[in-house]
């Protein structure tokens, strides 16, 4: 904890009401910022598992998105011991992770978790950004509504004249990766389109089309192995999802929606709804 947090404030600006969770490279708190009384989620990482220069391309990046289904940035700097640390609003509710813990989604409230991830990726692609890690975990149900999932954590994304990784290198996780970000190729935004794809298989059937034991054995799964179709898990899914999320996951990224905002319409069709 750093020395402010220990205090209560951060920064001289925001209120440390409680710690709100841990990750690998810090911690979060649940703030409220003194400017505006608005509870804040605050992100403070370590100085010796920080990567400064990604730090900033995250926070410069999540500044430069402004749409209703991104997680809205506040502001960021540093605390009086050198820690970085990013601001964000507070989101209440959970993960889309432990909603489907719970139990499969009906098709109508995937799709609307889907369609509405697809609009603020779709804002994020159009900025010339790729966000590489989308997954159950980084998309926020707020209030628990399926129909407001909001994109979270753009720690690994690639940003337009981003020189900050190098061909060839590897960001993301395996069970929700594209195949040529698991190569190392040329990247576009159906990468993402590809991961919410997995997203709405997950959302459906409960676990990833490549869900393995290990990201060695996911990746592997990943390289070799086609996704299998909704319907050879769940039978009562309508064959025009089926198609949807078939088409989300085509190898051949040409075949994909483009960007999150052709994702957003091909999940949004009324095909999509029709009964089996």
């Amino acid at each position: 904890m750093t020395r402010l947090a220990a205090e209560g404030l951060i920064d001289r600006r925001f209120r440390v009401e409680s710690r709100a969770g841990e990750g690998a490279f810090g911690v979060v708190y649940r703030t409220v910022d003194l400017t505006t009384s608005r509870e804040v989620a605050l992100k403070v990482l370590e100085r010796r598992k920080t990567n400064f220069a990604r730090f900033e391309r995250e926070a410069e990046v999540l500044s430069s998105i402004v749409h209703p289904n991104v997680v809205k940035y506040v502001a960021h700097g540093l605390t009086d011991d050198g820690s970085p640390y990013l601001a964000m609003e507070w989101l209440d509710g959970v993960d889309l992770s432990a909603r489907i813990e719970r139990g499969v989604l009906p098709v109508a409230e995937a799709l609307a978790v889907v369609r509405s991830a697809a609009e603020g990726l779709g804002a994020a692609h159009a900025l010339g950004v790729i966000h590489r890690d989308v997954k159950p975990s980084n998309l926020r149900l707020v209030g628990g509504r399926t129909d407001d999932a909001r994109v979270i954590d753009f720690g690994v994304s690639r940003a337009p004249r981003s020189r900050l990784t190098s061909e060839g290198t590897i960001f993301g996780t395996p069970e929700y990766m594209a195949p040529e970000q698991a190569e190392g190729r040329e990247l576009t935004p159906r990468v993402d389109v590809w991961a919410l794809g997995c997203v709405l298989y997950a959302c459906l059937v409960g676990e990833s089309p490549f869900a393995a034991d290990s990201a060695r054995a996911a990746m592997m799964k990943l390289l070799r192995e086609r996704a299998p179709r909704v319907r050879e898990r769940r039978p009562d899914v309508p064959e025009s999802v089926d198609a949807v999320v078939g088409r989300m996951l085509a190898r051949d990224p040409g075949e994909r929606p483009a960007d999150g905002r052709e994702a957003e319409v091909v999940a949004g069709s009324e095909d999509s709804l029709r009964p089996v």
